[in-house]
């Protein structure tokens, strides 16, 4: 008896442990990694689902309403500009020149293609009236 319980008990938890490894994301959910994302939307190529913030700058005259982030994501090892301020007046500026600008908008956030920049700083970066905003490094 107490054989046919241990082996129904294995049973239920080989079940409840198959079933909790269908919910873990797969590594394949994302279509890039390193600079083979540079230029691509974080959203479309899933960089966006571990993504942290990891600057912000709040866009003068608008009380700290309105911001500027720069995201990370460290899976797909790239930055990109992501802002509540609808505009395609965004972009990600890596130290020495290179940009990735504008990729689209939710209608509540706008942001900018992903930049891989292992070795140099990135920026967040939006323009409008007000003038430019940009995040630290």
């Amino acid at each position: 008896m107490k054989v046919s319980f241990l082996k129904k008990a294995a049973a239920v938890a080989a079940l409840t442990l198959s079933a909790a490894l269908v919910n873990v994301p797969s590594a394949s959910a994302v279509t890039c990694y390193g600079d083979y994302c540079s230029g691509k939307d974080p959203q479309a190529s899933g960089c966006s689902a571990d993504a942290k913030t990891i600057a912000t700058a709040y866009i003068y005259g608008s009380g700290g309403t309105s911001w500027v982030n720069l995201r990370w994501s460290p899976t797909c090892k790239t930055n990109w500009a992501q802002s509540n301020v609808i505009t395609s007046n965004i972009k990600a500026v890596q130290t020495g020149g290179y940009t990735q600008g504008y990729s689209t908008n939710n209608g509540a956030n706008s942001w900018s293609k992903m930049i891989y920049s292992p070795t140099l700083c990135v920026k967040a970066s939006i323009s409008g009236a007000w003038g430019v905003t940009q995040t630290a490094c």
